[in-house]
């Protein structure tokens, strides 16, 4: 059985303010800008179960 490193997100729908559940993968984060390579935004969708409304979730 393989274990997953994303992180567990709630958020709430900015339409219906009903309980959005995500993951995100695991990552660098926010890196001074000392470092030689940037890590660059990513995004993932999601979808609110709710009222349908597609959420965008940002994250380095």
């Amino acid at each position: 059985m393989s274990r997953s490193n994303d992180s567990f997100l709630r958020i709430g729908c900015p339409s219906c303010d009903a309980r959005v559940d995500a993951t995100v993968p695991p990552g660098p984060g926010i890196v001074g800008s000392e470092a030689d390579e940037p890590n660059p935004l990513r995004g993932k969708d999601a979808h609110c179960d709710s009222c349908g409304h597609e959420l965008e979730l940002f994250f380095y």
